[in-house]
C-alpha cells in the first residue's frame, strides 16, 4: 500500500512537469496561490467594472443630443439597449431574464476561478473581465431606467455594432479564456495518462 502511494505521487509529480514548465514559458500563465489568484480576479474585476460604468456616465452627459463621429467607420452615439445581447427582445421578460442570467454568469465565474487558476493563471485575468463587464451591464439594467447605455458604435459592413465598455470586458475575457481551456483540455489528458499507467503497473 505504501509503495504504491509512492509511485502514484511521483508518477503525477513527473508528470506534471513539461505541462507546467510549458506553461511558465507563457506570461502571466504559471499557476498562482489562492490568495494571489482572488486578488487579481476582485482587481480586474473592479477595473472593467469601474471603466464600464464611468465610460456609460460620461456618454449620458456628453452624447444625449449629440453623435462624434471619429472616422469613416467609428464613432461614438448614445443608445440604450432594452433587449438582451445584441438588442434582442426576448419578450415582456426580457429584463428579468437578463438579470437572472448575467447574476448566474456572475455566480458561476466566482466558483470556478480558483479551480482554473491552479491549472493556469491566467484564468483570474480572464474570469475578472468577465465578472467586471456582466457586473457593469448588470447594474446598468438594475439603475438606468432606460435601458443598459451602449456608445461605442462601429460599422460592420452595412451594419452598425454599438456596445460599450463591458462589452469589451466580456469579449476580451472570453479571447483570454480560450488558451485556458486548452491548457485545462491537455492538464485533463495529462491525468488520464498518468491514472492509466498506475493501473497498468499496479
Amino acid at each position: 500500500m505504501s509503495t504504491h502511494r509512492q509511485t502514484i505521487i511521483a508518477t503525477t509529480s513527473q508528470a506534471r512537469v513539461p505541462y507546467r514548465s510549458a506553461s511558465a514559458a507563457l506570461p502571466y500563465s504559471a499557476p498562482v496561490g489562492d490568495a494571489r489568484v482572488a486578488l487579481h480576479f476582485v482587481g480586474w474585476a473592479a477595473l472593467a467594472l469601474i471603466a464600464d460604468l464611468g465610460s456609460k456616465q460620461w456618454a449620458i452627459s456628453a452624447l444625449t443630443d449629440r453623435t462624434m463621429v471619429l472616422s469613416d467607420w467609428f464613432s461614438l452615439m448614445l443608445v440604450f439597449n432594452t433587449g438582451a445581447a445584441g438588442g434582442v427582445s426576448l419578450g415582456p421578460q426580457t429584463w428579468l431574464i437578463n438579470v437572472v442570467t448575467t447574476l448566474a454568469t456572475v455566480a458561476l465565474v466566482a466558483s470556478v476561478v480558483l479551480p482554473l487558476a491552479r491549472v493556469d493563471g491566467r484564468a483570474a485575468l480572464a474570469m475578472g473581465l468577465i465578472a467586471g463587464g456582466a457586473s457593469g451591464n448588470l447594474a446598468s439594467l438594475i439603475g438606468e431606467s432606460r435601458g443598459v447605455p451602449d456608445f461605442l458604435a462601429q460599422r460592420v459592413g452595412e451594419s452598425v455594432l454599438v456596445y460599450n465598455v463591458a462589452d469589451i470586458a466580456l469579449w476580451a475575457g472570453a479571447a483570454v479564456l480560450v488558451p485556458v481551456t486548452l491548457g485545462l483540455v491537455r492538464a485533463v489528458r495529462s491525468e488520464r495518462r498518468v491514472a492509466a499507467r498506475v493501473r497498468a503497473t499496479a
